[in-house]
C-alpha cells in the first residue's frame, strides 16, 4: 500500500502529501523497532522485507524526502541510516528475494543521489541533506563495497546475482577516488574466503582501479567477476592458485593484454 502511495503521489510538490508519505514509512519503521528484533540478521531481513521496496520508490519519486525521514527528536536521515547499516547483512542473506530487493534499493539510491542538485537547494536544505549524502557515500565505499566484492569475487552469492553485483560495484566506483575505496577493496580480497592466490588478486585490484581512472566496459568487468566466481566453485580451489585457470585469467584481464 505504501509503495503504491509513493508511486502515485511522491512526485507531487505538496507538503501535506510528503508528510503523509513520511508518516506511513515511519509506521513501518517503528514496527520494526518494536518487534524485538533490534539487531542482527533477523533485524536486517525484516528491514529489507518491510521497507526496501517502498524506499526504492521513494528514492525514485521523492529523493529529498527519503534522505530526511526521521522520527521526532531524531537526526534527519534516521531511516536511511538504518537501511544503509542493514544492507551488508541483507546482501549476505540466504533468501534470494532479499538479495534482489537490496540490490535494487541500493542501485535506485545511487541514481537518486545523482539526480539531486545541491545548487538548487537553499542553505537550510543543504544543512539537512549534505551530511546524510556524505554518510550514504561513506557507507557505499565502506562495508557495502566490501560485502559486494567479497560475495561476488569469492563465489559466495548465487550465480544469477553476479551481474547485478558487478553493475552495482561499478556504479559505486565510477564517481569515487581510488583513495576512497582502496582500503575496502583490499579488505575484500584479503579475506580467507578468497582462494585464488596473489596473481588473481593483483590483476583484479588493478582492474577495479581502472574502473575509476577510465571508462571500463561493463561487460568485461562482469566477465572478470564471473570468472572468479566460477573458479571458486571447484571442489579443489587449492589447485586453482597458480594453475592453468589462473594463467588464463591473468592473460585475459591484465592491463597489457
Amino acid at each position: 500500500f505504501v509503495e503504491q502511495v509513493v508511486d502515485q503521489l511522491g512526485t507531487k510538490r505538496n507538503d501535506a502529501i510528503h508528510n503523509m508519505i513520511k508518516d506511513l514509512i515511519l509506521v513501518s519503521y517503528e514496527a520494526i523497532l518494536s518487534s524485538g528484533k533490534a539487531e542482527g540478521s533477523e533485524h536486517s531481513q525484516l528491514i529489507a522485507a518491510t521497507m526496501f521496496k517502498t524506499l526504492s520508490s521513494c528514492a525514485k519519486r521523492c529523493p529529498l524526502l527519503l534522505l530526511t525521514i526521521a522520527r521526532d527528536g531524531k537526526e534527519p536521515g534516521e531511516v536511511i541510516h538504518c537501511c544503509m547499516e542493514a544492507s551488508p547483512q541483507t546482501l549476505k542473506s540466504n533468501e534470494p528475494d532479499a538479495i534482489v530487493i537490496t540490490i535494487r534499493f541500493l542501485a535506485m539510491l545511487i541514481s537518486a543521489l545523482k539526480s539531486i542538485s545541491l545548487e538548487s537547494l537553499d542553505d537550510g536544505q543543504k544543512q539537512l541533506i549534505v551530511p546524510v549524502i556524505d554518510y550514504i557515500n561513506r557507507s557505499f565505499r565502506g562495508e557495502i563495497l566490501i560485502s559486494l566484492v567479497t560475495l561476488s569475487c569469492c563465489g559466495i552469492l548465487p550465480l544469477d546475482a553476479v551481474t547485478d553485483f558487478a553493475s552495482l560495484i561499478q556504479q559505486i566506483l565510477s564517481p569515487s577516488q581510488w583513495q576512497d575505496v582502496e582500503a575496502s577493496i583490499s579488505a575484500a580480497f584479503c579475506t580467507n574466503q578468497f582462494l585464488l592466490g596473489d596473481e588473481v588478486k593483483t590483476v583484479a585490484i588493478a582492474t577495479f582501479k581502472r574502473c575509476i581512472e577510465s571508462k571500463y566496459p561493463a561487460s568485461t568487468f562482469a566477465d572478470m567477476i564471473t570468472d572468479m566466481w566460477n573458479m571458486h566453485q571447484t571442489d579443489d580451489t587449492g589447485a586453482i592458485a597458480g594453475g592453468e585457470a589462473v594463467l588464463q585469467f591473468v592473460k585475459k584481464f591484465s592491463k597489457d593484454r
